[in-house]
């Protein structure tokens, strides 16, 4: 009877489910769910599920990247197979008061997402799809899937799109807040690839969004997308792949400053090619140096090793301790010589992890030993002696190369070629170890800006931790903070999609 009840107050909604200005989104108790899935499941597609806490599965649908740190307080998770579902969900959601957060990869590290008071999980993973198109040009790729799915269906076309750096997460989230990868050089980021996303609003309403139709909503997703709507799908551009070579250095940590410099050299020399990247990783390998950590700095070209000769030249004139070399690398491959793979440490899960990410115009050597050396006060740290220090720089030109007005992303993001973060894990949910934690990234990041001088400071959307400033995260430019605000206020005046480094309405 309570289930027939809530489906008659349902069908009793007409079309007040498809104004925004109709919805109020008012917190209510969790007994609200019972109505609310009660209502939902008859509108679900075969393939959904509604999973409770009760349920086997539960446990496994509450692992995260970083578990137990970042929990946010669900009561339900619905499980969607079809854009319907989605559409659905956030409309009964939106009626019965019930906040939600769509999630596909889980790797979100923001503080933010703990303010979930209650509600639903909608779980992406079944929109898991990647289809290419006759012509080759762009592939359609559901908004569940993640970047080891996509990498492996492109490659069977031989194709590759600008997707994020690791396997593990999913390809929107990312994309979605930028988009940093090992093609940015010549392709420009992640979110520069996209042709058109379908987009559920806040109203329970599918859309599609590209240069032709809802311009502001296109403009917003790419940058801020989290904040506008779930996305079900994108149309993205896609490649033909080449193989790689790529060298891997390890340089011991009287090199750091001869290093960074040489690597602010190659970055700012016009004839810098758009098929390399370049990055490093601060890590502990006892085998190497027993007492400090080490930089593994690799070099990648996407072509032949005679081509990437005279630009790995300088680098092994510096002398690292260990010098490998890979030849004929696949783009999947790519993310193991990268250390990138499932198998990495960086796609562990249920353990606590955080990072305090800093963008920069260019490397600061006196900072960025300060940095270092607070680095190895931490991995000496037996709680921490895990953690790495991510030191990235992808190249520009393709950034460059796209009007900075014509999307969300912050334009720092687009003139500060460093991109670097302490990644910390430690195992547990003790106070003070967490406290611990938060107060050695932010003292590395400090360390850091401190070498920037009169530069703004910039956190990449994602690599941020959740407690930056919205500027810092979004940019300084007035027109843009203005129209970013106005545009939460006319697509999500309830502030429904308000969890993942927000943007306010105000």
């Amino acid at each position: 009877m309570h289930s027939l009840i809530a489906f008659t107050a349902w069908l009793s909604l007409g079309q007040s489910l498809t104004s925004a200005q109709t919805q109020v989104f008012l917190p209510r108790a969790p007994d609200s769910l019972v109505a609310a899935t009660s209502t939902l499941r008859p509108w679900l597609s075969k393939d959904a599920r509604i999973v409770f806490p009760s349920k086997e599965e539960w446990a496994e649908l509450q692992i995260r990247g970083s578990s137990p740190r970042i929990s946010p307080n669900y009561n339900v998770v619905v499980e969607v197979a079809t854009e319907a579902d989605v559409e659905k969900t956030v409309q009964i959601a939106g009626h019965y008061g019930i906040p939600f957060l769509a999630v596909s990869g889980t790797h979100g590290w923001a503080i933010t997402l703990n303010n979930l008071p209650f509600g639903i999980q909608i779980n992406m993973r079944k929109l898991n799809s990647t289809t290419v198109d006759p012509r080759g040009k762009t592939a359609t790729v559901g908004g569940g899937t993640l970047q080891h799915e996509v990498t492996r269906a492109l490659y069977a076309k031989n194709k590759q799109a600008v997707t994020g750096l690791c396997e593990c997460v999913s390809v929107i989230g990312p994309l979605m807040g930028g988009g940093h990868s090992m093609l940015q050089a010549r392709h420009g980021y992640a979110l520069d690839n996209i042709v058109s996303a379908r987009v559920v609003l806040a109203n329970g309403t599918a859309v599609t969004a590209s240069e032709t139709k809802n311009l502001d909503l296109f403009w917003a997703v790419r940058g801020a997308g989290h904040n506008f709507g779930i996305v079900t799908s994108m149309v993205l551009n896609v490649y033909d792949v080449q193989n790689w070579t790529a060298y891997v250095l390890i340089f011991t940590q009287d090199k750091i400053e001869k290093l960074f410099s040489l690597v602010n050299e190659v970055d700012a020399q016009p004839s810098r090619p758009s098929n390399m990247f370049l990055t490093g990783t601060g890590v502990r390998i006892s085998d190497i140096d027993a007492k400090n950590p080490v930089i593994a700095y690799t070099l990648g070209f996407e072509g032949t090793e005679q081509e990437a000769a005279p630009w790995v030249a300088p680098f092994q004139a510096l002398g690292p301790a260990v010098t490998q070399v890979a030849t004929d690398v696949d783009y999947i491959s790519l993310h193991t010589v990268t250390q990138n793979n499932l198998e990495s440490t960086t796609c562990r899960r249920n353990l606590n992890i955080v990072g305090n990410g800093a963008s920069l115009p260019s490397w600061n050597m006196s900072a960025l030993r300060n940095a270092y050396n607070i680095f190895g006060e931490l991995t000496a740290d037996s709680r921490f002696n895990t953690s790495v220090f991510l030191l990235e720089n992808y190249g520009m030109e393709g950034v460059e190369a796209v009007d900075a007005s014509s999307t969300a992303l912050a334009l720092e993001e687009r003139l500060y070629p460093v991109l670097t973060s302490p990644v910390i894990w430690w195992e547990g949910n003790d106070t003070q170890t967490t406290a611990d934690a938060y107060a050695y990234g932010e003292k590395i990041r400090a360390a850091l800006f401190a070498g920037m001088g009169k530069a703004k400071k910039h956190t990449y959307v994602n690599y941020a931790i959740g407690t930056e400033s919205f500027e810092q995260i979004y940019g300084y430019e007035d027109w843009r903070v203005k129209k970013l605000k106005s545009l939460k206020r006319k697509l999500d005046p309830k502030n429904r999609f308000g969890y993942y480094n927000p943007v306010p309405a105000v």
